[in-house]
């Protein structure tokens, strides 16, 4: 089994701006070490909690379908695609309509539809292909002339309650605000409005703002163990040593253990 990125994040979840003032730093000399670090703080804790913090599209590759599928990072927003390889070795597409998605644990789960099963595959190594979406985080953009928010794969249903959150240095669109609750409404796979209440009216958007901004929330204690691994990379930048990197510094460690994805 192999869950690897296919798409990956358009953004970070912190910006330069953030990290340096986490750092204390300032001035723009190693803004370009620094942007590189904020990567790897990133990616370092995504590997500890086997999370996804900013949307990406991945690929689960299998030599069979086992009962339930499970893709390794979470949350698990939506499914892109499953495809296997039949019993005469050819490359087949599975109808969505022949499984279920469970967006909702973690790991998230992709199940057979009721009463039916998998389909059999050829004898041969990677013959399934599951492509995914996950993410805290979701990129999004808007056109204020239907107020609509185009976020391919967001996998919410209507009447979900989502935020707005700005990323690095992102301006909210006009008629939408961070820290305020807002809900689905007139969703399509890739597109939705926002609405004050559940089934309610769209919201006016009256600018697009400005890119990236994203739908959803990212708790803070993942926001804050990012910064301190980030310090933890900063402090031994020049080291040549062997620097215990693996280790996750105590604090993000404890941070972290309540957002650790676990089952596998």
């Amino acid at each position: 089994m192999t869950d690897v990125v296919f798409l990956p994040a358009a953004t970070k979840p912190i910006s330069l701006s953030a990290a340096k003032e986490h750092l204390r730093v300032t001035t723009s000399d190693e803004d370009a070490l620094l942007t590189a670090l904020i990567g790897a703080a990133t990616g370092h804790v995504e590997t500890w909690c086997r999370r996804a913090l900013v949307k990406q599209t991945r690929k689960l590759v299998l030599d069979c379908f086992p009962p339930v599928i499970e893709p390794q990072r979470s949350p698990l927003r939506s499914v892109s695609s499953i495809q296997y390889l039949d019993t005469a070795g050819n490359l087949q597409t599975l109808d969505a309509a022949r499984y279920r998605v469970d967006a909702y644990s973690a790991p998230g789960r992709i199940v057979p539809a009721y009463g039916d099963s998998w389909p059999s595959t050829y004898m041969a190594p990677n013959a399934v292909i599951v492509t995914y979406v996950a993410g805290h985080l979701l990129p999004f953009t808007v056109d204020a002339t239907s107020d609509v928010l185009s976020c391919a794969g967001h996998g919410f249903a209507d009447g979900d309650a989502t935020r707005v959150r700005p990323l690095a240095t992102g301006v909210v669109p006009a008629g939408l605000a961070v820290d305020t609750d807002y809900y689905v409404v007139d969703k399509t796979a890739d597109t939705l409005k926002l609405a004050t209440t559940s089934g309610g009216t769209a919201i006016d958007v009256t600018s697009t703002g400005t890119a990236p901004n994203a739908l959803g929330e990212l708790p803070d204690e993942i926001v804050a163990a990012i910064k301190l691994v980030l310090g933890h990379l900063w402090e031994h930048r020049e080291e040549n040593a062997d620097f215990p990197l693996h280790a996750m510094p105590l604090g993000a460690e404890r941070l972290l253990a309540p957002f650790r994805v676990t089952r596998f």
